[in-house]
C-alpha cells in the first residue's frame, strides 16, 4: 500500500526550496520500503511517518542539493523519518547559530537522529566544544550525543581534537559504569576514534582501558577489554 505525504508548505518560503522540498519527497517516496519501515518501527525507532530507504540511498539524494538552512528546517519540521536524517546534511555549518543547534539536539529522541546528526551536523561546527560542555554536564542522551560528536570531529579530521578529548577524556570511566548499550557504544567510538589521531592518544586509551580492566563493574570491566581486542597489535 503506497504512502500519501500532504505537503504543507508556509508562504514565505522561497519558490526554489518550495521546489527543492517537493523534489526530495518525491524522491523518497519513490524510494519506500515497507518492509525495511516496518523492522525500523520494532527497533523502537518511531515516527510519525517512515519510507523506509535506506542511509545509502538517502546519501545518493542529499549529494543532489546544496546545503541550505531553509530548507534543512523545512524539513526537519517534519516528523518524517527520512526528511529529518537528510536535513542533518543540509544544514549549512557556516550559516547555523549555536542556538539554532541547541535547539535541533533538543529535539533529538533516537539513537539513530542521534547518531546522523553528530556525524553529519554537529561534528562540523566550528562552536562543537560549546556544545559538548553543555551536553556533558546534561542527561545521558545529551552525553551520548556529545560522544558520538566528539569521535565524529576526530576521525573526519576536525582540527578541535585536543579541545574535546579533555572535555570527555576524565569522564569516560564514570560513564563506563552506567548500565546502558547506548553509553557504552558510544564510549567505544570516542575511545577508538581518539585511538587514531596520534601515537600519543592511542598510549593514553590503552592506559585508560588498562585501568578500566581494573574494575569490579563489568560495563566498566568489558569497555576496557574491548577496546584492547580491536587494538592489539
Amino acid at each position: 500500500m503506497k504512502l500519501k505525504l500532504t505537503i504543507r508548505l508556509k508562504k514565505e518560503v522561497a519558490t526554489d526550496t518550495k521546489e527543492n522540498y517537493k523534489k526530495i519527497v518525491r524522491k523518497i517516496s519513490h524510494m519506500q520500503n515497507g518492509d525495511v519501515a516496518k523492522i525500523l518501527r520494532n527497533m523502537g525507532l518511531d515516527y510519525q511517518l517512515s519510507y523506509g530507504v535506506s542511509i545509502p540511498h538517502l546519501r545518493q539524494v542529499v549529494s543532489e542539493f546544496e546545503p541550505n538552512n531553509e530548507l534543512a528546517f523545512l524539513l526537519w519540521e517534519r516528523d518524517i523519518r527520512e526528511t529529518r536524517i537528510l536535513a542533518s546534511s543540509l544544514f549549512d555549518v557556516t550559516d547555523l547559530p549555536i542556538e539554532k543547534a541547541r535547539i535541533i539536539a533538543k529535539k533529538i529522541v533516537n539513537q539513530e537522529l542521534r547518531e546522523q546528526y553528530s556525524r553529519n551536523l554537529f561534528a562540523r561546527l566550528p562552536y562543537l566544544p560549546g556544545l559538548v560542555e553543555t551536553w556533558m554536564a546534561g542527561t545521558l542522551e545529551e552525553k551520548t550525543l556529545a560522544l558520538y560528536s566528539v569521535g565524529w570531529h576526530i576521525r573526519q579530521g576536525g582540527s578541535l581534537a585536543d579541545d574535546l578529548k579533555a572535555m570527555v577524556f576524565t569522564q569516560i570511566g564514570e560513564m563506563a559504569a552506567i548500565d546502558q548499550v547506548m553509553v557504552h557504544q558510544s564510549l567505544s567510538f570516542v575511545m577508538q576514534s581518539l585511538s587514531v589521531v596520534s601515537d600519543v592518544y592511542n598510549a593514553e586509551m590503552k592506559e585508560l582501558a588498562v585501568r578500566l580492566m581494573q574494575s569490579e563493574k563489568l560495563n566498566v570491566y568489558r569497555l576496557g577489554e574491548e577496546f584492547l581486542w580491536f587494538n592489539t597489535k
